[in-house]
């Protein structure tokens, strides 16, 4: 087998088999009396049903849940990001929104939402279908914070290293939808399901998409904290700074804390996650070759993430008599000290170059599963243990596009870089390595 081949085939595959459309239909049933089933939860059938989808699997998934429910649905509202399948949508409102940097257009989808709930009536059951990209695809700040100066914060934390958790602590504390808030705007008689597609380590239902109908246990403290860690709380804007002190002296509300959930019958569900994905991986590939599926999702910096990942195919590879693919999943951080192209698995396959340089027939896939890596047009990257000797006979210094963060270029001069277009798709990041 050609190894590049085999592992972009063995990705496309995995994203096909756990697709938000496959999911949801995986999800939602109607029984012979005609009662709608979702998950394990049983609804009448008269019962008046409103979607709301948001994030960058917004289409498939309202698309999955259209085509069981149809005329069943009283209303539905979509926001995505995705303009190029927006107009096929079959959603009653669909909005295109921003990623990864909230926009105007972002603010109006956050006043349609709130418009959209308050009007649905009690006794209704609402279906909220939530994946990744929520965070910027749906906003609504106080007025006192322009949406700029969210863009400018955000950026700042992107940049310093910070974990997801971290970044959208700060994030729940500077809207009025997120942590729970989102909550607020519905009738507390009706019923809420949230089937969610999970993009975070630990796939915790808070942190997905800040948590817009999910309790939050942290604080305007904490958001100040993190500010400080990341020395970030001098250089953020005037009307952040000054948001976040209202908040440390409670003259700015908390977000919803767990136990005061104003939705007495609500429920919600992960339906699908980067471990789903890297089990589904390790299944596809058992015909040809021995798998290795990590038990839980990394979040560190991407030099510790490329340094665990080279430990254990220093481990693994010996141990073998077959191909052996390794298979990891989370979302590293990275701290932006150059003004160089690339995101983040980009720089962890160029990272993983390094470290495989000289190993025998090792290749090494880093690809973002929704097709974006970065402000670029690649997923990520693909490399073999002779990239980096390719690259010094080119005269390609390698260390040097890792200290300006410009994998993007060292990655296209060398023919590496893997471009899937946006995939619809949501699951952290995903690496492959064959050792073939």
């Amino acid at each position: 087998m050609e190894p590049k081949l085999f592992l972009q085939n063995i990705f496309k595959k995995a994203l096909d088999r756990c697709s938000p459309s496959v999911v949801v239909s995986e999800s939602v049933s109607i029984d012979q009396e005609g009662n709608l089933q979702l998950r394990n939860q049983q609804f009448a059938a008269g019962i008046p049903v409103y979607v709301l989808a948001v994030g960058k699997a917004a289409i498939p998934m309202f698309g999955a849940i259209n085509t069981i429910l149809g005329d069943r649905i009283t209303s539905s509202l979509v926001i995505t990001p995705n303009w190029q399948k927006a107009s096929d949508c079959p959603a009653d409102d669909v909005i295109v929104s921003s990623h990864p940097s909230p926009d105007e257009r972002s603010v109006e989808a956050g006043r349609t939402t709130t418009r959209f709930l308050e009007n649905i009536p009690e006794e209704s059951l609402i279906i909220a279908l939530i994946s990744g990209g929520t965070s910027s695809s749906l906003c609504l700040p106080p007025e006192s914070i322009p949406v700029d100066d969210l863009n400018r914060t955000f950026d700042l934390l992107n940049g310093s290293g910070a974990t997801i958790r971290d970044i959208n602590t700060v994030r729940k504390h500077c809207s009025k939808l997120k942590g729970g808030q989102l909550l607020s705007y519905l009738d507390p008689k009706v019923s809420l399901v949230d089937l969610v597609i999970s993009d975070v380590p630990n796939d915790d239902l808070s942190i997905i998409g800040s948590g817009p109908t999910t309790p939050d246990s942290s604080t305007f403290q904490d958001a100040y904290h993190i500010l400080l860690e990341y020395e970030l709380w001098e250089r953020i804007p005037d009307s952040i700074r000054a948001h976040v002190e209202k908040g440390l002296t409670g003259e700015v509300p908390e977000t919803v804390k767990p136990g005061r959930d104003p939705i007495k019958s609500h429920q919600s569900y992960i339906i699908s996650s980067a471990h789903d994905l890297a089990e589904t991986a390790g299944d596809l590939a058992e015909n040809k070759c021995q798998s290795y599926v990590a038990e839980e999702a990394y979040n560190e910096d991407v030099k510790d993430v490329a340094a665990m990942i080279s430990n254990r195919i220093d481990e693994l590879q010996d141990k073998s008599l077959k191909p052996l693919l390794l298979i990891f999943y989370g979302e590293s951080t990275v701290n932006v000290a150059g003004d160089g192209k690339g995101g983040r698995n980009q720089e962890l396959a160029l990272l993983g170059a390094l470290k495989i340089a000289g190993k025998e027939n090792v290749t090494w896939l880093s690809a973002g599963t929704d097709g974006v890596d970065g402000p670029t047009d690649a997923a990520g990257a693909i490399v073999d243990e002779k990239t980096i000797s390719r690259a010094r006979e080119k005269e390609i210094d390698p260390e040097t596009y890792l200290e300006n963060n410009d994998s993007y270029h060292f990655h296209e001069q060398m023919g590496t870089l893997f471009k899937t277009g946006p995939t619809g798709n949501n699951l952290m990041d995903v690496v492959l390595v064959l050792i073939d």
